[in-house]
């Protein structure tokens, strides 16, 4: 078969399914645990996603990560958040990040932190992931190393998409060992977003336990820190990735999709999506690797039966 040039559509695809599996890393243990844990509808969680990915590539023409929020996520495990709440969450810090983009208030807020807070925080993040990394690898020391390994190996490999092919290979390593599974009775059945209306009891104790913790994150990490990471990567294309368009880009997703189930979702500083993408395909701005991300992941909407303990 003829080497498949860079600039061919084919070429272009792969690339992009390695760079989809950029932040499975960051999307499935939350989205499983709120989903199994809390009882957030897959349905609603998923499409979520889907809707919010795809505006994303189709707006920056960037492989802009999108992600849940994390302080929001780790009450949702730990606090035991329902339904009503969560979407009451997203909501209320939808509408902070719109009126701080509406009114330019967010660029102002950028401009008065040093760049010195900007790339500490980047190291930080950047610690704790790989902190958080290496403690899940360790659960499963020999699939995990040896999914790290063979992932560094096919980096190597010119025009590769290492990123899907080490992530079947180690599904397919786990099944066989028998280390990995899926459990017997979880069963799905067709499903479609549904309305969450908070009731107002449930809006006040979001804003205690979920909005507090993550508004300042969301600013910090979400948007300023995003906005420096994109014009960093991208200097010709990533000013379009500015605070004040991060914020109303992920204002209005939330204000939008929360309501229908949606877990609470940011941007994010995915340098896991510039380094399985776009470093080998600078030219690429029709299809971003979110499109084809939350196609794979809309694809299978349902509702699972909860498991009796």
């Amino acid at each position: 078969m003829a080497e498949l040039s860079p600039t061919t559509p084919k070429r272009r695809f792969l690339l992009e399914c390695s760079g989809a599996c950029g932040d499975l890393g960051t999307f499935i243990p939350h989205v499983t645990g709120a989903i199994t844990v809390a009882g957030l509808a897959p349905a609603g969680v998923l499409f979520g996603f889907a809707a919010f990915l795809i505006a994303t590539g189709l707006l920056y023409r960037l492989p802009l990560p999108v992600q849940p929020m994390k302080a929001i996520s780790a009450v949702i495990l730990t606090g035991g958040l329902r339904p009503g709440e969560v979407a009451a969450a997203g909501m209320i810090i939808g509408v902070v990040l719109l009126v701080l983009g509406i009114t330019g208030w967010i660029g102002r807020l950028a401009s008065a932190i040093p760049q010195s807070v900007s790339a500490g925080l980047q190291l930080g993040l950047g610690l704790l992931m790989a902190g958080l990394g290496l403690k899940l690898i360790l659960e499963n020391a020999w699939l995990g190393f040896g999914s790290l390994a063979l992932l560094f190996t096919l980096t190597r490999i010119p025009r590769c998409p290492a990123a899907p092919l080490a992530l079947a290979a180690s599904i397919i390593a786990g099944w066989a060992t028998g280390k990995t599974g899926i459990a017997s009775p979880v069963a799905v059945t067709p499903g479609m977003p549904q309305l969450v209306v908070p009731s107002w009891p449930e809006v006040w104790r979001s804003f205690e336990v979920a909005v507090l913790p993550q508004l300042s994150l969301t600013l910090t990490n979400a948007v300023i820190v995003t906005a420096s990471v994109a014009r960093e990567l991208f200097p010709s294309a990533g000013a379009v990735a500015s605070e004040r368009h991060l914020a109303l880009s992920s204002g209005l997703a939330n204000v939008l999709l929360c309501p229908f189930g949606a877990m609470p979702m940011c941007h994010g500083v995915g340098g896991s999506l510039h380094s399985t993408a776009s470093v080998h395909a600078p030219g690429l701005r029709r299809l971003s690797s979110a499109q084809c991300c939350s196609c794979s992941r809309s694809v299978s909407l349902g509702t699972p039966r909860r498991c009796s303990r």
